[in-house]
C-alpha cells in the first residue's frame, strides 16, 4: 500500500500572492481523514528559505519548516487535487495584510513536502518511519537543484499493523 505526493507547485492566486499546492493519491484500501505534513521552501539555487509561514499570527517566528495538520477525505484509489493551498506571505503582493517577516515568499521556487502522519477513517494511524531522516536531510540545508526538480512523485510505503 502506498500514498503518493504526486507534485507540489508554487502557484499564485488571482492577486499574485504565492501559495503551495500539493496533490496526494491514496493507494491504500482505507479512506484518509487527516494528514500531518511538513513543508520546506527553497529558492532557485536550492538554498533553504526561512519564511513567515503563519503570517496572520504576529507572534509566529520565521522558520525553515512548517508542519500543518489537514482534515481531508481521500477515498481509496482517489487523487486529491483541491483548489488552493498554503498561502505564503509576500509583502509585495499582499498590501492589505500587516507587514510580517521579510517577505521572502516571492523567492520560493521549490517546495518539498513530507507526510509525517496519516489518520485513516477506521482510526488507524500511520507514522512515517522515514520522517526524521528526511527532516535531517533537507530542513535548513542547501539542496541540489536536480534533486529538487525530481523529488516528485514521492511515494510513501504504508505498513499498518
Amino acid at each position: 500500500m502506498t500514498v503518493i505526493h504526486e507534485n507540489s507547485d508554487i502557484l499564485r492566486y488571482e492577486d499574485g500572492a504565492p501559495y503551495i499546492h500539493d496533490i496526494l493519491t491514496n493507494n491504500t484500501d482505507k479512506t484518509i481523514i487527516e494528514t500531518q505534513c511538513c513543508m520546506l521552501a527553497f529558492d532557485e539555487n536550492g538554498f533553504p528559505l526561512k519564511l513567515q509561514w503563519n503570517f496572520l499570527d504576529s507572534s509566529a517566528e520565521s522558520s525553515f519548516e512548517n508542519i500543518v495538520r489537514t482534515e481531508t477525505s481521500i477515498l481509496s484509489a482517489q487523487t486529491e487535487d483541491y483548489r488552493g493551498g498554503w498561502s505564503l506571505y509576500d509583502g509585495e503582493e499582499m498590501a492589505y495584510f500587516p507587514n510580517a517577516g521579510n517577505g521572502r515568499a516571492n523567492q520560493v521556487v521549490y517546495s518539498l513536502l513530507c507526510l509525517k502522519q496519516i489518520v485513516f477513517e477506521d482510526g488507524t494511524v500511520w507514522n512515517n518511519p522515514d520522517y526524521e531522516n528526511w527532516f535531517q536531510t533537507y530542513a535548513g540545508k542547501e539542496t541540489n537543484i536536480d534533486e529538487l526538480q525530481h523529488y516528485y512523485p514521492h511515494e510513501y510505503r504504508i505498513a499498518l499493523e
